[in-house]
Order: C-alpha cells, then sequence, then structure tokens
C-alpha cells in the first residue's frame, strides 16, 4: 500500500469513527427528550386557579397514576411515599386557605380534591366542605365530589356510605360497596349530584367482581 493509499484510508476511517460517536452522543439526548415529554404532565391555562393549588392538584394525581387533565396514566416509583406526600400537600392546602389564596369555585374543587385523599375523618369533612363551597361558586363538577367526599367521610367513621361513591377489596378478594346504606337518598338526588344509579353502580360492581380488578377509580 503507497503512503498516498494508507493516508485515504486512515482519513475514511477517522471519518467514521467521527460519525459514530457523533451518533453515539446524540442518542441520549434524544432519549431524555422522549422522556421527558412522556413524564411532563398536562398543565392548562386556568386563570382563576391560583397556580400553586394547581401544581399541587396536578401533583396528587400524578402521584396515582394520573394525568389530572389528558385523563392519561403515569409511571410512579415503586418507593413512593404517597400518604406523606398527601400530608405535605394537604398542610400547603391549608395554609393557602389560611392565607386567603383560595377564591375561585375551582380553586375550593382542587382544595377538595387533595384533601379528599387524607386519613382523618376531620381533613374528609373538611373536604367536603371545600367540595360544597366550589358548587356554591359555580363548579359544577364539584357535585360528585362533594358526594364522593361525604361518602368517605361516612366510612371514615364508621357509618354506610350514602350515595354510592367509594369501592373497597372485600370477602374472597372482591371488590364491595359496602357498607352502604341505598335507601338512605333516591336516584333522583344522586343524579342531581352527578353520581351513578343504583343499578348503574350494581353493573360496575359486578363487572369488577367478575374480572378481579379494582372498581371505577375516581380519584
Amino acid at each position: 500500500m503507497t503512503t498516498a493509499n494508507l493516508l485515504d484510508t486512515l482519513s475514511r476511517m477517522r471519518t467514521v469513527f467521527v460519525l459514530f460517536f457523533l451518533v453515539l452522543a446524540a442518542q441520549p439526548v434524544w432519549r431524555q427528550d422522549d422522556v421527558n415529554k412522556q413524564s411532563a404532565a398536562t398543565v392548562p391555562d386556568l386563570p382563576d386557579v391560583n397556580p400553586h393549588l394547581l401544581q399541587l392538584a396536578i401533583q396528587d394525581q400524578a402521584d396515582r397514576g394520573n394525568d389530572l387533565f389528558s385523563g392519561k396514566q403515569r409511571k410512579t416509583p415503586p418507593d413512593l411515599n404517597v400518604p406523606k406526600r398527601d400530608a405535605e400537600r394537604q398542610a400547603k392546602v391549608r395554609a393557602l386557605l389560611a392565607e386567603g389564596k383560595v377564591n375561585s369555585g375551582r380553586d375550593y374543587y382542587f382544595a377538595a380534591l387533595i384533601f379528599q385523599h387524607s386519613e382523618t375523618s376531620e381533613n374528609l369533612l373538611l373536604a367536603h366542605i371545600l367540595a360544597v363551597t366550589s358548587v356554591t361558586k359555580g363548579e359544577r363538577s364539584g357535585g360528585w365530589l362533594s358526594a364522593a367526599t361525604l361518602d368517605r367521610y361516612l366510612w371514615s367513621i364508621k357509618h354506610p356510605q350514602v350515595f354510592g361513591t367509594q369501592y373497597q377489596t372485600g370477602v374472597g378478594n372482591k371488590e364491595t360497596m359496602e357498607p352502604y346504606d341505598r335507601t338512605a337518598i333516591s336516584d333522583e338526588i344522586r343524579a342531581a349530584w352527578g353520581v351513578d344509579s343504583l343499578k348503574q353502580q350494581q353493573k360496575q360492581l359486578n363487572d369488577s367482581q367478575k374480572s378481579h380488578t379494582s372498581g371505577p377509580d375516581h380519584n
């Protein structure tokens, strides 16, 4: 091989190596961008909502594997301490309430959404009050949440639920709505609060028990 040929071969090899390392270096960047796109929560423009409260509500649902506004599922770390994070969020919402920074119907709705995940009866009662307040301020979607927070509160004090929004694992690892007082209110009232009728609830429960999966997830 002549000197010219050797130099030409080395030049081509250097070009190949440069291109290889450029591609290799670029790949992690693209993969990270993809991860960021997948993990980024949907944040809508809601001028009537306290932005700090909005972020707390988004985090509340993200910790449960939900994108609050897109409805898509999200991955959560296996070691995520959700109860601890719930308590921290509730403390922050309580501070916003004390500072008078929860004002609109949607503000109260998101505050209720966060407090409904509490483990104490006192906080669940507060969640119910916040949800009802959201309705009085024009947040129509607060009806179902008002019913759900009341049912959760009733269960927390060892009373039957009355709307039928709550499901838990019972005998045989099957979902159950018990304890549930189905005669306490009418389906007309349930409908007014945005809750399914007894017939619809029973169908959902039957489907859940057949598939051995969780009941309807209203987070």
